[in-house]
């Protein structure tokens, strides 16, 4: 069990994640747990001082969620690997690898979701 989670929707995270930033918090990284065919979770994890806060944000198949790479830049790189590795579909990111990250031409789609049956375009 996290302590210090508080469930937030997609549509709060820009502005949640802005107050952290605003408030003094760095981010951590953020994890993605597949939930199959309901989803996922995406828990963001933020840091003040040994203070550690988490936001989940449950996303269904198939729904978007923006990027917070234009508030903590590092976070191009896990959201890069949640869209090629489970399916994810972030928005806006601020260095999009297009499923090129950490998968090479030929290596199998969304290795990280549930049964596969997500998939994600390459560019």
């Amino acid at each position: 069990m996290l302590e210090n989670l508080t469930e937030i929707t997609s549509v709060q995270l820009l502005n949640t994640v802005q107050q952290m930033s605003a408030d003094g918090y760095r981010f951590i990284t953020a994890s993605c747990v597949d939930l199959g065919d309901d989803g996922f979770d995406l828990i963001y994890h933020f840091d003040r001082h040994t203070e550690l806060k988490q936001f989940r944000v449950t996303v269904g198949p198939g729904e978007e969620v923006p990027s917070i790479s234009k508030i903590f830049f590092c976070a191009f790189l896990v959201e890069n690997e949640m869209q090629e590795l489970f399916g994810v579909t972030i928005t806006n990111i601020a260095i999009d690898y297009g499923g090129t990250l950490l998968l090479s031409e030929g290596a199998p789609s969304t290795p990280m979701a549930c049964g596969g049956q997500i998939t994600v375009e390459r560019k």
